[in-house]
């Protein structure tokens, strides 16, 4: 087996263990104010690009598989949202245009929006749940790691590129979007 010099650390004595026992029971607390405080700062940001919207967070981050942030027109409630998504519990960051299956399910996927995003991000693609998703890899792939979470928390231009990347979906899409609905 090999020495594992965290867990030497915290079998050396007693304190050690405490401290360990410490930081894991707080881990949780701390990392969710770390995304919380961004999401603040991400909603913020795109409220003032995009008047009108409404915002709404689903589950708990890197707590339940699958958590978003959501955000749409009011037109478009329960049918199409914009959305960014942790999935695999942040490992898999994803964003795009969400369709609401449960309620427009047997409509078809619109080929256009597809396109319309393709042309800004080549490697999007169509799902039963998406109009369009796209794997995030810029600023990180996998927001689970303490080198994202720090940069989340201190790095403007972390904000930045999420902000920049949902505002271009958002762009090309909601023309897109605003059809579907009234057509519907």
């Amino acid at each position: 087996m090999k020495a594992n010099p965290i867990q030497e650390f915290i079998l050396k004595n007693k304190r050690n263990l405490q401290i360990a026992a410490a930081v894991a029971e707080s881990w949780p607390d701390a990392r969710e104010k770390l995304v919380s405080g961004f999401l603040d700062r991400l909603e913020s940001r795109l409220a003032k690009k995009l008047k009108g919207w409404r915002f709404e967070r689903e589950g708990i981050f890197f707590v339940d598989p699958w958590s978003n942030i959501l955000l749409w027109k009011p037109a478009w409630e329960d049918q199409y949202y914009l959305g960014l998504h942790f999935a695999n519990y942040g490992q898999k960051m994803k964003f795009g245009v969400v369709r609401s299956n449960d309620l427009i399910g047997k409509r078809k996927l619109c080929s256009e929006l597809l396109a319309a995003v393709s042309g800004i991000f080549p490697s999007a693609r169509q799902t039963k749940y998406f109009e369009a998703v796209i794997d995030m890899h810029s600023p990180a792939a996998d927001w689970r790691k303490p080198e994202v979470l720090w940069r989340m928390h201190t790095d403007h231009t972390f904000l930045e590129e999420v902000s920049d990347q949902l505002l271009q979906v958002a762009k090309i899409s909601a023309p897109i979007l605003d059809r579907l609905v009234r057509k519907k």
